[in-house]
Protein backbone atom coordinates (compact mmCIF):
# COMPACT_ATOMS: atom_id res chain seq x y z
CA UNK A 1 0.00 0.00 0.00
CA UNK A 2 2.88 2.63 0.57
CA UNK A 3 4.31 1.54 -2.25
CA UNK A 4 1.41 2.32 -4.03
CA UNK A 5 1.09 5.81 -2.61
CA UNK A 6 4.51 6.15 -3.26
CA UNK A 7 3.95 5.95 -7.32
CA UNK A 8 0.85 8.14 -6.84
CA UNK A 9 2.84 10.39 -5.10
CA UNK A 10 5.59 10.38 -7.89
CA UNK A 11 3.52 10.60 -10.79
CA UNK A 12 1.35 13.67 -9.23
CA UNK A 13 4.64 15.46 -9.20
CA UNK A 14 6.08 14.91 -12.49
CA UNK A 15 2.81 16.04 -13.29
CA UNK A 16 2.88 18.94 -11.20
CA UNK A 17 6.67 19.50 -12.83
CA UNK A 18 5.50 19.24 -16.33
CA UNK A 19 2.70 21.39 -15.43
CA UNK A 20 5.26 24.39 -14.10
CA UNK A 21 7.62 23.70 -16.94
CA UNK A 22 4.85 24.57 -19.53
CA UNK A 23 3.81 27.50 -17.16
CA UNK A 24 7.58 28.56 -17.22
CA UNK A 25 7.48 28.01 -21.23
CA UNK A 26 4.52 29.55 -21.56
CA UNK A 27 5.94 32.92 -20.16
CA UNK A 28 9.36 32.99 -21.77
CA UNK A 29 7.28 32.79 -25.11
CA UNK A 30 5.47 35.75 -23.85
CA UNK A 31 8.87 37.50 -22.83
CA UNK A 32 9.87 36.79 -26.27
CA UNK A 33 7.13 38.74 -28.02
CA UNK A 34 6.99 41.27 -25.43
CA UNK A 35 10.72 41.77 -25.64
CA UNK A 36 10.98 41.90 -29.56
CA UNK A 37 8.11 44.79 -29.39
CA UNK A 38 10.12 46.97 -26.97
CA UNK A 39 12.39 46.88 -29.52
CA UNK A 40 11.09 48.04 -32.09
CA UNK A 41 8.94 50.31 -30.25
CA UNK A 42 12.69 51.76 -29.51
CA UNK A 43 13.82 52.03 -33.47
CA UNK A 44 9.92 53.62 -33.98
CA UNK A 45 10.11 56.35 -30.76
CA UNK A 46 13.46 57.09 -32.88
CA UNK A 47 12.30 57.68 -36.06
CA UNK A 48 9.54 59.75 -34.78
CA UNK A 49 11.25 62.04 -32.84
CA UNK A 50 14.51 62.60 -35.30
CA UNK A 51 10.47 63.54 -37.94
CA UNK A 52 9.10 65.28 -35.52
CA UNK A 53 12.20 67.48 -35.32
CA UNK A 54 12.71 68.29 -38.97
CA UNK A 55 9.10 68.98 -39.22
CA UNK A 56 9.41 71.33 -36.39
CA UNK A 57 12.78 72.84 -37.39
CA UNK A 58 11.27 73.26 -41.16
CA UNK A 59 8.57 75.38 -39.72
CA UNK A 60 10.88 77.70 -37.49
CA UNK A 61 12.62 78.16 -40.54
CA UNK A 62 10.34 79.51 -41.89
CA UNK A 63 9.83 76.72 -44.86
CA UNK A 64 6.48 76.67 -45.72
CA UNK A 65 5.72 73.35 -47.48
CA UNK A 66 8.16 70.21 -47.00
CA UNK A 67 5.90 67.35 -47.89
CA UNK A 68 9.30 64.54 -47.17
CA UNK A 69 9.59 65.39 -44.06
CA UNK A 70 5.82 65.01 -42.87
CA UNK A 71 5.59 62.32 -45.66
CA UNK A 72 8.35 60.96 -43.04
CA UNK A 73 6.40 61.97 -39.81
CA UNK A 74 3.35 59.91 -40.87
CA UNK A 75 4.67 56.58 -42.36
CA UNK A 76 6.87 56.86 -38.60
CA UNK A 77 3.64 56.73 -37.31
CA UNK A 78 1.72 53.95 -39.80
CA UNK A 79 4.46 51.04 -39.60
CA UNK A 80 4.26 51.92 -35.66
CA UNK A 81 0.72 51.07 -35.63
CA UNK A 82 0.22 48.69 -38.14
CA UNK A 83 3.22 46.30 -36.86
CA UNK A 84 2.26 46.90 -32.93
CA UNK A 85 -1.63 45.68 -34.56
CA UNK A 86 0.65 42.59 -36.01
CA UNK A 87 2.42 41.85 -33.01
CA UNK A 88 -0.75 42.26 -30.67
CA UNK A 89 -2.77 39.79 -32.89
CA UNK A 90 -0.47 36.74 -31.71
CA UNK A 91 -0.02 38.12 -28.20
CA UNK A 92 -3.01 39.18 -27.24
CA UNK A 93 -1.58 39.82 -23.51
CA UNK A 94 0.67 42.42 -24.63
CA UNK A 95 -2.33 44.70 -24.00
CA UNK A 96 -1.57 47.16 -26.81
CA UNK A 97 -5.16 48.14 -28.27
CA UNK A 98 -5.26 51.40 -26.61
CA UNK A 99 -2.27 52.72 -27.85
CA UNK A 100 -2.58 51.07 -31.59
CA UNK A 101 -6.34 53.52 -31.83
CA UNK A 102 -4.17 56.47 -30.64
CA UNK A 103 -1.90 56.24 -33.29
CA UNK A 104 -4.62 55.35 -35.72
CA UNK A 105 -6.38 58.45 -34.69
CA UNK A 106 -2.95 61.06 -34.56
CA UNK A 107 -2.04 59.75 -37.94
CA UNK A 108 -5.65 60.19 -39.45
CA UNK A 109 -4.61 64.06 -40.18
CA UNK A 110 -1.10 62.94 -41.80
CA UNK A 111 -2.75 60.86 -44.21
CA UNK A 112 -5.64 63.69 -45.28
CA UNK A 113 -2.82 66.06 -45.67
CA UNK A 114 -0.78 63.39 -47.94
CA UNK A 115 -3.65 62.69 -50.12
CA UNK A 116 -4.03 66.52 -50.59
CA UNK A 117 -0.45 66.90 -51.33
CA UNK A 118 -0.90 63.99 -53.88
CA UNK A 119 -4.21 65.50 -55.27
CA UNK A 120 -2.56 69.15 -55.69
CA UNK A 121 0.08 67.20 -57.57
CA UNK A 122 -2.21 65.16 -59.86
CA UNK A 123 -4.68 68.05 -60.81
CA UNK A 124 -1.63 69.64 -62.22
CA UNK A 125 -1.43 66.80 -64.25
CA UNK A 126 -4.76 66.31 -65.07
CA UNK A 127 -4.92 69.57 -66.42
CA UNK A 128 -2.03 69.64 -68.65
CA UNK A 129 -1.68 72.23 -70.63
CA UNK A 130 -5.07 73.73 -69.65
CA UNK A 131 -3.03 74.47 -66.19
CA UNK A 132 -2.55 78.33 -67.11
CA UNK A 133 -5.74 78.92 -68.55
CA UNK A 134 -8.56 81.12 -66.46
CA UNK A 135 -10.26 77.87 -65.40
CA UNK A 136 -7.02 75.88 -64.61
CA UNK A 137 -5.79 78.51 -62.18
CA UNK A 138 -8.73 78.66 -60.60
CA UNK A 139 -8.96 74.70 -59.94
CA UNK A 140 -5.03 74.62 -58.94
CA UNK A 141 -6.23 77.34 -56.47
CA UNK A 142 -8.88 75.31 -55.01
CA UNK A 143 -6.49 72.58 -54.66
CA UNK A 144 -4.28 74.57 -52.92
CA UNK A 145 -6.53 75.85 -50.45
CA UNK A 146 -7.73 72.28 -49.93
CA UNK A 147 -4.08 71.20 -48.90
CA UNK A 148 -3.26 74.73 -47.02
CA UNK A 149 -6.28 73.93 -44.94
CA UNK A 150 -5.45 70.42 -43.83
CA UNK A 151 -1.91 71.65 -43.16
CA UNK A 152 -3.01 73.99 -40.39
CA UNK A 153 -4.47 71.17 -39.22
CA UNK A 154 -1.58 68.61 -39.12
CA UNK A 155 0.45 72.12 -37.44
CA UNK A 156 -2.58 72.15 -35.02
CA UNK A 157 -1.64 68.77 -34.24
CA UNK A 158 1.51 68.82 -33.20
CA UNK A 159 1.15 71.36 -30.94
CA UNK A 160 -1.84 69.63 -29.29
CA UNK A 161 -1.88 67.87 -25.75
CA UNK A 162 -3.29 64.85 -27.60
CA UNK A 163 -0.03 64.64 -29.95
CA UNK A 164 2.38 64.45 -26.91
CA UNK A 165 0.38 62.57 -25.14
CA UNK A 166 0.59 59.85 -27.49
CA UNK A 167 4.47 60.14 -27.58
CA UNK A 168 4.43 59.75 -24.30
CA UNK A 169 1.94 56.98 -23.98
CA UNK A 170 4.33 55.43 -26.74
CA UNK A 171 7.34 55.95 -24.29
CA UNK A 172 6.08 54.51 -21.11
CA UNK A 173 4.43 51.60 -23.15
CA UNK A 174 7.90 50.72 -24.82
CA UNK A 175 9.45 50.83 -20.92
CA UNK A 176 6.95 48.34 -19.63
CA UNK A 177 8.09 45.79 -21.48
CA UNK A 178 10.94 43.37 -20.64
CA UNK A 179 14.26 43.60 -22.12
CA UNK A 180 15.03 40.03 -22.14
CA UNK A 181 17.74 39.84 -25.23
CA UNK A 182 16.82 36.66 -27.08
CA UNK A 183 18.32 35.07 -30.27
CA UNK A 184 17.14 35.31 -33.77
CA UNK A 185 16.67 31.12 -33.14
CA UNK A 186 14.38 31.98 -30.28
CA UNK A 187 12.07 34.84 -32.41
CA UNK A 188 11.68 32.68 -35.58
CA UNK A 189 8.54 31.14 -34.07
CA UNK A 190 7.34 34.32 -33.05
CA UNK A 191 7.79 35.98 -36.58
CA UNK A 192 6.71 33.22 -38.81
CA UNK A 193 3.26 33.05 -36.40
CA UNK A 194 3.18 37.09 -37.17
CA UNK A 195 4.05 36.53 -40.88
CA UNK A 196 1.27 34.14 -40.90
CA UNK A 197 -1.32 36.63 -39.32
CA UNK A 198 -0.29 39.62 -41.98
CA UNK A 199 -0.41 36.79 -44.93
CA UNK A 200 -3.46 35.03 -44.00
CA UNK A 201 -5.30 39.23 -43.71
CA UNK A 202 -4.22 39.83 -47.38
CA UNK A 203 -4.84 36.77 -48.56
CA UNK A 204 -8.34 36.90 -47.39
CA UNK A 205 -9.19 40.47 -48.80
CA UNK A 206 -7.00 40.20 -51.78
CA UNK A 207 -9.00 37.26 -52.90
CA UNK A 208 -12.29 39.71 -52.07
CA UNK A 209 -11.28 41.91 -54.24
CA UNK A 210 -10.58 39.99 -57.34
CA UNK A 211 -13.96 38.80 -56.81
CA UNK A 212 -15.38 41.92 -56.59
CA UNK A 213 -12.64 45.10 -58.06
CA UNK A 214 -14.24 47.70 -55.95
CA UNK A 215 -12.76 51.11 -54.32
CA UNK A 216 -13.45 49.77 -51.04
CA UNK A 217 -12.38 46.24 -51.70
CA UNK A 218 -9.06 47.63 -53.61
CA UNK A 219 -8.00 49.89 -50.40
CA UNK A 220 -8.59 47.49 -47.71
CA UNK A 221 -6.22 45.22 -49.93
CA UNK A 222 -3.75 47.93 -50.20
CA UNK A 223 -3.84 48.47 -46.48
CA UNK A 224 -3.46 44.31 -45.79
CA UNK A 225 -0.76 44.45 -48.07
CA UNK A 226 1.15 47.64 -45.84
CA UNK A 227 0.56 46.12 -42.80
CA UNK A 228 2.01 42.90 -44.48
CA UNK A 229 5.52 44.99 -45.63
CA UNK A 230 5.68 46.56 -42.32
CA UNK A 231 5.88 43.33 -40.71
CA UNK A 232 8.09 41.48 -42.85
CA UNK A 233 10.51 44.49 -43.05
CA UNK A 234 10.25 44.69 -39.17
CA UNK A 235 11.19 40.87 -39.00
CA UNK A 236 13.72 40.44 -41.93
CA UNK A 237 16.68 40.01 -39.61
CA UNK A 238 14.91 37.31 -37.94
CA UNK A 239 13.56 35.72 -41.20
CA UNK A 240 15.97 36.01 -43.86
CA UNK A 241 15.98 36.61 -47.14
CA UNK A 242 12.66 34.86 -48.72
CA UNK A 243 10.51 37.43 -46.61
CA UNK A 244 12.75 40.08 -48.10
CA UNK A 245 11.97 39.38 -51.99
CA UNK A 246 8.36 39.38 -50.26
CA UNK A 247 8.69 42.66 -48.84
CA UNK A 248 9.54 43.66 -52.57
CA UNK A 249 7.17 42.28 -54.24
CA UNK A 250 4.10 43.81 -51.69
CA UNK A 251 5.54 46.75 -51.62
CA UNK A 252 5.04 46.96 -55.59
CA UNK A 253 1.81 45.53 -55.64
CA UNK A 254 0.70 48.12 -52.72
CA UNK A 255 2.13 51.86 -54.68
CA UNK A 256 0.13 50.35 -57.74
CA UNK A 257 -3.09 50.26 -55.38
CA UNK A 258 -2.03 53.68 -53.80
CA UNK A 259 -2.08 55.30 -57.16
CA UNK A 260 -5.32 53.63 -58.05
CA UNK A 261 -6.90 54.86 -54.45
CA UNK A 262 -5.37 58.63 -55.46
CA UNK A 263 -7.18 58.34 -59.12
CA UNK A 264 -10.24 57.53 -57.27
CA UNK A 265 -9.61 60.51 -54.61
CA UNK A 266 -9.12 62.87 -57.67
CA UNK A 267 -12.14 61.77 -59.70
CA UNK A 268 -14.17 62.36 -56.57
CA UNK A 269 -12.81 65.87 -56.31
CA UNK A 270 -13.45 66.98 -59.62
CA UNK A 271 -17.21 65.90 -59.46
CA UNK A 272 -17.28 67.84 -55.84
CA UNK A 273 -15.85 70.79 -57.67
CA UNK A 274 -18.39 70.53 -60.49
CA UNK A 275 -21.09 70.03 -58.45
CA UNK A 276 -20.12 73.33 -55.85
CA UNK A 277 -19.24 75.57 -58.96
CA UNK A 278 -21.10 76.02 -62.01
CA UNK A 279 -18.12 77.98 -63.83
CA UNK A 280 -16.31 75.00 -63.89
CA UNK A 281 -18.70 72.15 -64.23
CA UNK A 282 -18.17 71.25 -68.03
CA UNK A 283 -14.13 70.94 -67.35
CA UNK A 284 -14.11 69.51 -63.78
CA UNK A 285 -17.08 67.05 -64.95
CA UNK A 286 -14.61 65.62 -67.75
CA UNK A 287 -11.48 65.41 -65.67
CA UNK A 288 -13.66 63.61 -63.27
CA UNK A 289 -14.14 60.87 -65.57
CA UNK A 290 -10.73 61.33 -67.37
CA UNK A 291 -9.55 60.00 -63.91
CA UNK A 292 -12.07 57.75 -63.31
CA UNK A 293 -11.01 55.60 -65.96
CA UNK A 294 -7.72 55.84 -65.41
CA UNK A 295 -8.16 54.46 -61.83
CA UNK A 296 -10.52 51.63 -63.22
CA UNK A 297 -7.94 50.43 -65.54
CA UNK A 298 -5.47 49.89 -62.51
CA UNK A 299 -8.71 48.27 -60.83
CA UNK A 300 -8.63 45.64 -63.99
CA UNK A 301 -4.73 45.23 -63.95
CA UNK A 302 -3.51 44.90 -60.26
CA UNK A 303 -3.83 41.34 -60.27
CA UNK A 304 -0.53 40.96 -62.03
CA UNK A 305 0.98 42.07 -58.82
CA UNK A 306 -0.83 40.09 -56.70
CA UNK A 307 -0.27 36.91 -58.46
CA UNK A 308 3.48 38.21 -58.51
CA UNK A 309 3.41 37.92 -54.50
CA UNK A 310 1.51 34.08 -54.63
CA UNK A 311 4.12 33.23 -56.74
CA UNK A 312 6.18 33.56 -53.82
CA UNK A 313 4.22 31.00 -51.92
CA UNK A 314 4.72 32.70 -48.61
CA UNK A 315 1.59 30.54 -47.00
CA UNK A 316 4.08 27.29 -47.10
CA UNK A 317 6.77 29.33 -45.55
CA UNK A 318 4.49 30.89 -42.86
Amino acid sequence: MSCLRYEVDALMGRRGDMKESKKQKHKHDHDVVKAFTRELLNVAESDIKLADFIVRNNRSEGVPDDPESTRKLRLSFRRVQYRLATIASIEPSLGADELIERLRDVGKPFGRLRDAEVLEAGVIKALGNRVASPQGRQIMDLAARTRRNLQQKTDELLNSEKYHDTLREVSEFRTSLPTRHTSSETLSPMAERAMHVAWQELRRVAKQAKRNPNDKNLHETRIAAKRALYAAQALSDVLGSPVEEFSRRVDAMQKYLGKQHDLVIASQWFRDIARDHPNLKKIAKKLSIQERRRADKRSNRWTDYWQSVKDLHPDKRW
